[in-house]
């Protein structure tokens, strides 16, 4: 039995070449660096979320059985509920759906399979055009349609996941169970009906708690999807993966209405740290960016760079190091993530430059002898200790926070190369924070993190 389309003619055009022209159309960048087996996606009009839905599916990574994990908006039900159809429609023609795999699900979660909460549900329903206009795609030039030959055969399949009142902990076991040979579509869109400024501004919290893993932060008026998302952010986590945004804005950057706008945003899931990601992606475009900065500074031209990663806007923190003929000339930064990462490199890149109070401001002739280096740090995390001693064992190779009052300072794990002793690291610390290198108290607080080093020398190594 087959799933009729219902929203041709309202949530995307009727007609398939209009349908294909319009998808096509949308696409930004057809040989992306990175191919992800999860994305999470708005599931509004193509008018208003197509943008933000196909920057994330261009990301998307093949597989013969994709999960559709989306939240039902008319059915209130348990848990979640899969269906008995054999194919979905839509005017580009019918997507299988993986019976085989859905009855197995059956057996071992605790799921309903029933079709009717799936009738007038739209938020599986958009999705599919853009599966078969990205791996099936009508006009291709003669390479693609050489590499699609192997495809011959082959089919994708869809398990198609409508969500009820459940715990988030189910969608991640189930993206668990078959992460090895499916890729995982999340259906959400974001905050709903508020004030565009207010959905700016709970919008940007979502997006800190997905990209930050901070899943019991959610609150369910955040998005509609929200369960399928804690789910995914909860097995990524668990994994050390990391989810990398795409797009993220608002109804009301499309249609000029202001007073009630629907949020929409993407992400893809990166198979290690959000860190490591940026640094083989963005390295040169993150020395290049501090450069920049410190020259449009001393110009007195304030200019944002015209291309922007997706990842770079993000809350990140970050420390910039200039050196002039190999010795220290300035090093500026900050150890938490209370600003995009672009807008935090920046600055310091003209703090490092112009307000080390060990240095007087850089001038333009020494910017040829320049070398910068960029920290992007990680999460900070708490040491609890017994004793210094105990303390001292756990402080290798992080770079280290101090805080007791008023008495504040930091060293980056690079440190450790000029200071390898323990004892010594921690006494200069200390006395970097004003106190004196014997002290030890209970009050003292000490914190933990790495850091991500970028410098010419790095990306020449990574060549």
């Amino acid at each position: 039995m087959n799933k009729e389309f219902e929203f041709a003619g309202s949530f995307y055009p009727e007609k398939a070449e209009e349908l294909n022209s319009l998808l096509s159309s949308l696409k930004q960048n057809s040989n992306v660096e990175y191919k992800s087996k999860a994305i999470i996606v708005p599931h509004a009009g193509y008018t208003y979320s197509g943008h933000a839905a196909m920057a994330a599916y261009e990301h998307l990574e093949a597989a013969e059985n994709f999960f559709i994990i989306a939240p039902s908006h008319h059915k209130v039900f348990n848990n979640v509920v899969l269906p008995k159809y054999t194919f979905f429609d839509t005017p580009l023609g019918s997507v299988e759906v993986n019976n085989k795999l859905i009855r197995e699900i059956a057996e071992k979660f605790p799921v309903y399979i029933d079709d009717e909460p799936f009738v007038n549900e739209h938020s599986i329903e958009v999705q599919l055009p853009f599966l078969q206009n990205i791996f099936f795609p009508q006009r291709q030039n003669a390479l693609d349609f050489m590499i699609n030959l192997k495809k011959l055969g082959k089919k994708i399949r869809i398990t198609p996941i409508l969500v009820g009142r459940c715990d988030y902990k189910l969608i991640s076991d189930i993206i668990s169970a078959y992460w090895d040979n499916s890729s995982f579509i999340i259906s959400s869109d974001l905050s709903h009906f508020y004030t565009q400024e207010q959905c700016r501004q709970i919008d940007t919290y979502t997006a800190a708690l997905i990209e930050s893993a901070k899943v019991n932060l959610f609150e369910q008026q955040q998005a509609c999807g929200l369960i399928g998302i804690k789910g995914l952010v909860d097995f990524a986590s668990k994994n050390g993966f990391s989810m990398i945004r795409k797009e993220m804005y608002n109804s009301g950057d499309i249609s000029q209405e202001k007073e009630r706008v629907v949020g929409y945003g993407s992400w893809f899931l990166y198979e290690g740290a959000k860190n490591d990601y940026i640094e083989k992606f963005c390295s040169k475009y993150i020395l290049s960016t501090s450069r920049n900065a410190i020259i449009n500074a001393i110009r007195e031209e304030e200019a944002l760079p015209k291309e922007i990663p997706s990842v770079m806007t993000e809350l990140g923190a970050s420390f910039v190091t200039l050196k002039e003929n190999g010795k220290l000339r300035g090093c500026m930064g900050s150890v938490y993530p209370a600003k995009p990462l672009l807008i935090d490199i920046i600055d310091n890149a003209k703090n490092a430059a112009f307000q080390d109070p060990r240095f007087e401001p850089l001038q333009e002739e020494e910017i040829p002898n320049l070398d910068i280096s960029v920290s992007i740090l990680s999460d900070i995390e708490r040491i609890y200790f017994k004793d210094e001693r105990d303390l001292l064992s756990k402080i290798y190779p992080y770079g280290v926070i101090i805080s007791d009052g008023n008495h504040r300072a930091v060293y980056l794990p690079i440190v450790w190369e000029q200071l390898p002793d323990r004892e010594i690291f921690f006494k200069s610390l200390k006395e970097k924070a004003g106190l004196h290198p014997d002290y030890f108290s209970k009050s003292l607080e000490v914190y933990k993190f790495s850091t991500t080093y970028i410098s010419d020398e790095t990306v020449s190594l990574m060549e």
